[in-house]
């Protein structure tokens, strides 16, 4: 009976969830078509404000362009997502599973009714039947006169409870079969199994409708920058020209004796440091010891091999979490290397903390990744860094045929400039160090065209 309880509100549950959820999925295609119809006309809109600005200022025109072209992307996205779910909704109709339930849960309930009914009866006829038999009993010892007309009586009870039990123990094995049978629980499962896809669907939506928020939020802020920057430029004409009336002078810019790319050519041919050593990281340690760590990396390249040692291992392990204490001393001493690599011009030891960087995080109150306590620091700024990054990449590539070659500078050249945007490198710089190690290199124009693009959708 307890079985059949927890059965028959799973049922109820079953279907009352399926019938809301429905009509609440209904509801939220109704939103979503009126959010199509809303992206739809701001992307017209949106396309036409490009083409009044084309003749003042190609920049934003060309930026309004691309937001019109991914307001009608997103659209037609959200059209396909309010087909699917109706899609959804309709194939499970068809099913006809919640009809198959409704019916299984009715018989259940008649069975039910019924078999508490014959349960009371069964009860007062044993009990008419227990007492007739013990007067029986009693009659035949201490009144033999009264025996005849008493056999009689309790012979009568007897058989209607013999019946009774008879009744009771068929409606019961009737019941028994409803509920042996697997596939009323096997089709609540089922109904239960499309509402989780219809779900899954709604929350797929709604994540994509997110990103392009996000998105739409960043071009907006990049914008805004833009136009910032060109309204301080031309307040600052002003002031550089009369600058220039008033001294007569030419202005002069110091120039580095020194670049990444020098550094990077006068250590080809030296000799690398190795070693297996690791440092030692994780013990707890104060503030004014981790800065003394630091020092000491700083100035011994051999202890600057023991720390990528341990960042290498960590790195290579399968859950790349560090405990708390080792985030903190790995965040500072990088930092601090990081501060020795753009003072020494050193490329390829920054690189390398760059790539360790992408993959070790803690868990504390939150997760927290390594890249990004790392990823404010000036050194990422320099096109030279960037640069002698590309140029001690691309030296490494074994020989082969053009086309084989080719495909492994793009290679390169793709996942440096995901980094440089990761990094806050402005978009316009990355878009120029690629187009030109691109005609360096002589590259497809089309392939190379397509990575531009491809920046460009990411800004």
């Amino acid at each position: 009976m307890l079985y059949s309880q927890d059965l028959k509100n799973k049922a109820s549950s079953v279907i009352s969830n399926t019938n809301l959820g429905w009509q609440q999925t209904g509801i939220i295609c109704d939103c979503l078509q009126d959010r199509y119809e809303i992206e739809m006309k701001y992307s017209k809109a949106i396309e036409k404000l490009a083409t009044k600005l084309a003749p003042i200022n190609e920049f934003f025109s060309a930026s309004f362009g691309i937001r019109a072209q991914l307001s009608s992307q997103f659209a037609e996205e959200i059209k396909g997502e309010i087909d699917i779910m109706k899609q959804l909704i309709v194939q499970q109709k068809a099913t006809q599973y919640l009809d198959y339930v409704k019916l299984w849960d009715s018989q259940l309930q008649s069975i039910k009714s019924n078999l508490k009914a014959a349960e009371g009866y069964l009860k007062n006829k044993k009990r008419e039947y227990e007492i007739e038999g013990t007067l029986e009993l009693v009659y035949s010892a201490c009144q033999p006169d009264k025996l005849e007309k008493q056999k009689n009586k309790a012979a009568a009870c007897k058989k209607e409870y013999q019946q009774a039990k008879g009744n009771y123990l068929e409606l019961k094995s009737e019941m028994e079969q409803v509920l042996k049978e697997q596939e009323a629980e096997a089709t609540l499962d089922q109904l239960q199994q499309l509402s989780l896809q219809r779900l899954n669907a709604i929350k797929d939506c709604i994540l994509k409708i997110f990103v392009y928020e996000s998105s739409i939020a960043k071009n907006h802020l990049y914008d805004l920058e833009k136009m910032s920057d060109r309204l301080h430029d031309q307040d600052q004409n002003l002031f550089i020209e009369e600058f220039i009336k008033k001294t007569k002078q030419q202005e002069t810019n110091p120039i580095e004796l020194e670049s990444f790319l020098t550094k990077l050519l006068d250590s080809q041919g030296q000799q690398q440091i190795y070693t297996t050593n690791i440092y030692p990281i994780g013990l707890e340690k104060s503030e004014e010891q981790i800065q003394q760590e630091t020092k000491e990396i700083q100035d011994q390249p051999q202890k600057q091999e023991e720390f990528l040692n341990f960042l290498a291992q960590k790195f290579n392990s399968s859950s790349f979490q560090l405990t708390l204490q080792e985030f903190i001393q790995c965040t500072n001493i990088s930092i601090g290397i990081l501060d020795y690599c753009y003072e020494n011009k050193n490329a390829i030891l920054a690189q390398q903390l760059l790539q360790f960087s992408f993959g070790l995080f803690t868990k504390d109150t939150q997760t927290r990744y390594m890249q990004d306590m790392l990823v404010n620091h000036q050194i990422w700024q320099h096109r030279d860094y960037w640069e002698a990054v590309i140029i001690n990449q691309i030296s490494k590539i074994k020989k082969g045929t053009k086309e084989n070659i080719n495909t492994s500078i793009l290679s390169i050249l793709t996942q440096v400039a995901q980094h440089m945007l990761m990094f806050k490198l402005s978009p316009d710089l990355v878009r120029d160090i690629v187009q030109k190690f691109s005609q360096f290199f002589k590259l497809n124009k089309e392939i190379a065209d397509d990575l531009i693009q491809a920046i460009n959708s990411q800004v």
